[in-house]
């Protein structure tokens, strides 16, 4: 299986339209490979966008359908913008099967069942976990992650696609009322997202930071992640200080924003990479915003 299939980074990065520079640099990223993974950050970070390139990368590859679920309030509220080379007819958005959850009870029946499912799916995507189950409700987010998790296991073996079929888990709360240990027993990696210092455009610049134990020549500790750009937060205990260091040197990081309805990828660092001030930016490919080329596609609603 090449890379660019179980390669979080590269799913979460297809949709956007990369700078010369920030193409030639994913080349060059090693491979990570990772099954269950969490992506954190607020919706103004596009976040509910990267979802839907994740689910639709996934799709278009395998050409089978991949599984959104999500609010159906959140997804109207914060209309996710298409991949750059997506319009609103493209063949592929009949491959987004959408289904929504409203509350707990919702997701956590519809996990339970996931080995009854008799379609093969090539991603599994909980769009804001955090909209479902209330941050602050411990004991249901623990409920609902082991019957999620327990369900999508036990539907890789029942349909045979085993690490063929990842899931992705989205959480809009921020890093301080984000409960990590939680989060890090049923979903070891995690992406953050979070604004960035450099040069913005109408809606901001961020940076997506990646820190997994499986990147190669790692000492990164287990769900731990950080970014040079991310916001200051409570220091760590004092025998975590060394494993989050060498976390945040082993993380992947992207920069991108929005322009022209789409998102563009500016920068790329890998493993040891340079600092963010260090990195190339275009300035010349910075356009308006336009959000009204966002996800009106045709796709299968549940």
């Amino acid at each position: 299986m090449d890379a660019s299939a179980t390669n979080p980074v590269l799913a979460l990065v297809s949709g956007m339209m990369p700078t010369p520079a920030a193409a030639a640099a994913l080349q060059t990223l090693p491979n990570v490979q990772c099954c269950d993974l969490l992506l954190c950050g607020p919706a103004s970070s596009f976040r509910s966008s990267l979802a839907l390139h994740f689910a639709l990368h996934h799709a278009a590859r395998a050409m089978l359908p991949a599984l959104f679920l999500c609010r159906q309030d959140g997804l109207e509220q914060h209309v996710p913008l298409l991949p750059h080379f997506y319009d609103g007819d493209d063949p592929s958005l009949h491959l987004l099967h959408i289904k929504y959850v409203n509350t707990p009870g919702d997701l956590q029946r519809f996990a339970s069942c996931l080995h009854l499912l008799p379609a093969a799916y090539s991603a599994i995507v909980v769009e804001d976990i955090n909209g479902v189950v209330r941050a602050d409700d411990r004991n249901m987010l623990v409920r609902t992650l082991a019957l999620l998790l327990e369900g999508v296991r036990a539907y890789r073996v029942s349909s045979g696609c085993g690490a063929r079929c990842p899931l992705l888990v989205t959480d809009s709360s921020d890093e301080a009322r984000r409960p990590r240990y939680i989060y890090d027993r049923w979903l070891p990696a995690a992406v953050l997202l979070s604004p960035s210092t450099l040069p913005t455009g109408p809606d901001g610049c961020f940076t997506l930071t990646l820190a997994s134990p499986s990147v190669p020549s790692s000492s990164a500790t287990t769900g731990q992640s950080a970014g040079a750009d991310a916001r200051p937060s409570a220091a760590p205990p004092p025998d975590s200080r060394e494993a989050a260091a060498a976390s945040t040197r082993s993380a992947f990081r992207c920069w991108y924003r929005a322009a022209g309805g789409r998102l563009v990828l500016e920068a790329v660092q890998g493993p040891d990479g340079p600092d963010a001030q260090a990195l190339p930016y275009d300035g010349a490919a910075r356009g308006p915003a336009r959000g009204a080329a966002g996800f009106q596609g045709a796709m299968a609603i549940d």
